[in-house]
């Protein structure tokens, strides 16, 4: 079969009309699919499959303020105030990372009733064993408040859990099958609101010192020649089958 050259230029000429338009729209085209591409999937950190990187928890200092109403005529403090001091000590002993400041309102006309609040609250330091070395008492300005407080306040580790704000995505369509934006920000953020003490995020717990009990009785037996596991019966019984191979073979 035989073309023309008219033919030719005839059937060539949709192909090069094409390829023009292709060449014309190329940039455009090219950032049409650079946008798609450009979800929220495809940037950092949402490309991390690891939570804590993904949606990280931020630990930081903040105080931890009490507040001991002193009205005047008060002769001191309550049984509810006691509960709450306390309380509070105890919290400072295991989360407080510096010094206890107390400060006492002046200038104001409860400074009497201040005066033998302040006194309760030195009594419940020396009984929660709070050294006065790491007390500072300072003085504020009450500016003739009536009821100005005895205020008490440490620094501590606080945590806080990320924002968990997008939910623009369509998650039922994930041919990149990567994580979607808000995947593990949930669970972190629980995590923030619930850990005991924040410290623990920034590094792990000193291990406690190991009882030497136990360590002493274990030796003592080896020396002797004696079998160093622990016995599953009392003496005038068998042994179970879970008993440890020592002890079954000095059985036998």
């Amino acid at each position: 079969m035989m073309f023309t050259s008219q033919g030719l230029r005839g059937f060539a000429r949709p192909k090069l009309a094409l390829f023009a338009a292709l060449m014309v729209a190329g940039p455009t085209l090219t950032l049409s699919v650079a946008g798609c591409a450009q979800g929220p999937r495809m940037q950092a950190p949402f490309t991390l499959a690891d939570p804590s990187a993904r949606h990280p928890i931020q630990v930081g200092e903040g105080e931890a303020i009490l507040d001991i109403a002193a009205p005047r005529g008060t002769r001191g403090l309550s049984g509810t105030q006691w509960s709450r001091l306390y309380g509070y000590l105890s919290n400072y002993h295991e989360l407080g990372t510096g010094g206890l400041v107390i400060r006492t309102p002046s200038g104001s006309s409860n400074q009497a009733a201040a005066k033998r609040v302040y006194n309760d609250v030195r009594h419940a330091m020396r009984r929660s064993g709070i050294s006065p070395r790491s007390v500072r008492v300072e003085p504020y300005y009450a500016n003739g408040d009536p009821a100005a407080p005895v205020r008490l306040s440490y620094m501590e580790f606080r945590a806080k859990g990320p924002d968990c704000p997008d939910w623009s995505e369509n998650v039922s369509r994930n041919p990149a099958n990567l994580p979607m934006p808000n995947m593990g920000c949930a669970t972190q953020k629980n995590l923030a609101a619930m850990i005991a003490d924040p410290q623990d995020l920034l590094s792990p717990r000193p291990e406690a010192p190991r009882p030497g009990e136990r360590r002493d009785t274990v030796w003592g037996k080896y020396v002797k020649g004696e079998p160093t596991g622990a016995k599953w019966a009392p003496q005038d019984k068998p042994l179970p089958e879970r008993a440890l191979t020592s002890e079954s073979a000095v059985g036998n």
